[in-house]
C-alpha cells in the first residue's frame, strides 16, 4: 500500500527506494574506524551505506538516496560544510537531513554546520543512545514533512489513507 513507502523514503519515484524495510542511513567519515562503529550500532535498526570522502558521498547520496546522512567534517579534499551544501544545492539530495558527527566541539564550526544546512550536530565519540535517538527523531520529522507536503501538493486525497497516514505519523 502507498501510505507505507512513504514513511521510509524522500523520493518515491527512485527505482528500488519501494524496496527498503528500514530507513538508509549514509555514514560519510575518513576514518574506517569511526564507520566500523556507527555502522555496528545503526546495523540493527537501519541499512546503511558508506563513503569515506566528500565526493564520493555526493555520489552515493544520488545513487541511493539515503533517508539520512551522518557527516564527519574534517575529510581530505572536501570538508563536510563543502559536502552538505553541495547537498543542499541538489534538488535530488536536498531534503535529506544531515547530522554532523565530528570532534570539532566548538561553537563557530557547530554554527558553519547549521549555517550549511545539516540539521543536527554531536560531537564524537557519541554514545549509542544519542545516535539512535537522534536520528529517530529526524526521521520522524522528515516522514511528517514529507506527508504533509503531499497533502499540500494534492498527491494523497483518499480520506482514508490521509486518516492511515495521521494515525501512523502519530504512532510512531
Amino acid at each position: 500500500m502507498q501510505i507505507e513507502l512513504l514513511f521510509f523514503a524522500t523520493n518515491y519515484s527512485t527505482i528500488g527506494m519501494e524496496d527498503r524495510t528500514k530507513p538508509l542511513i549514509l555514514v560519510v567519515d575518513d576514518q574506517a574506524t569511526i564507520i566500523r562503529i556507527m555502522s555496528r550500532i545503526l546495523r540493527p535498526t537501519y541499512e546503511v551505506c558508506v563513503a569515506t570522502n566528500g565526493r564520493k558521498a555526493l555520489d552515493v547520496a544520488r545513487e541511493q538516496l539515503p533517508d539520512l546522512i551522518l557527516l564527519d567534517n574534517m575529510m581530505p579534499e572536501m570538508t563536510g560544510i563543502e559536502t552538505c551544501m553541495a547537498l543542499k544545492d541538489m534538488p535530488e539530495t536536498a531534503d535529506i537531513p544531515v547530522i554532523f558527527v565530528t570532534s570539532m566541539d566548538d561553537r563557530h564550526n557547530e554554527q558553519m554546520g547549521f549555517k550549511a544546512g545539516a540539521v543536527d550536530y554531536m560531537i564524537k565519540p557519541p554514545s549509542q543512545e544519542l545516535v539512535h535517538a537522534r536520528i529517530s527523531v529526524h526521521l520522524k520529522n522528515q516522514r511528517q514533512r514529507i506527508f504533509l507536503g503531499q497533502l499540500a501538493d494534492g498527491e494523497i486525497t483518499d480520506v482514508d489513507l490521509i486518516q492511515q497516514g495521521a494515525r501512523h505519523l502519530l504512532n510512531i
